[in-house]
């Protein structure tokens, strides 16, 4: 009487070529025959005759391959590393500290003035800006007492615009 034993294998290989050479080269250890030839067999997938080809497996498939990184330097034995000193920051003159809250008002000029208000004239709020040139005794920007311009743009802020 003749015991079947269930047999499991599994094969990894890059191609369809690599494949049929492993399965050739195992049929060929089960049957007794040192190699069986390829030359010539159909392949039901590659649809062409595929010449015989040489595989070798890799040594020990179940290990993958460890990558190798870099070696720190390390210290010689006995020494402590120390950290590289420490850069202080000293900031320039003409930046406030960060967190700080202005002591002035921001400085405008007539143009910077004009050239926020003509995006909201262009709007159709000009008779408002003139209204309110005309409450601080002004026909027009040109007459506004600098001493106004930041009363000023305030208001053209509140009209949305940028400046």
């Amino acid at each position: 009487m003749q015991i079947l034993v269930p047999i499991q294998i599994t094969l990894q290989a890059a191609n369809a070529d690599n494949v049929q050479q492993l399965v050739m080269d195992l049929a060929g250890k089960f049957s007794g025959a040192s190699q069986l030839q390829t030359a010539g067999v159909e392949s039901p997938n590659l649809g062409s005759a595929i010449p015989a080809q040489q595989y070798t497996p890799p040594a020990n498939p179940a290990v993958p391959a460890q990558p190798s990184y870099p070696q720190q330097p390390q210290p010689p034995a006995g020494v402590v590393p120390t950290a590289p000193p420490a850069q202080q920051y000293t900031p320039s003159a003409q930046q406030p500290p960060a967190g700080a809250v202005p002591t002035s008002a921001p400085q405008y000029d007539l143009t910077q003035l004009g050239v926020a208000a003509q995006p909201l004239v262009d709007a159709g709020q000009g008779p408002q800006i003139l209204g309110w040139l005309n409450q601080q005794g002004a026909q027009a920007l040109t007459e506004l007492n600098p001493g106004l311009y930041g009363e000023f743009a305030t208001f053209l802020r509140s009209l949305a615009a940028k400046i």
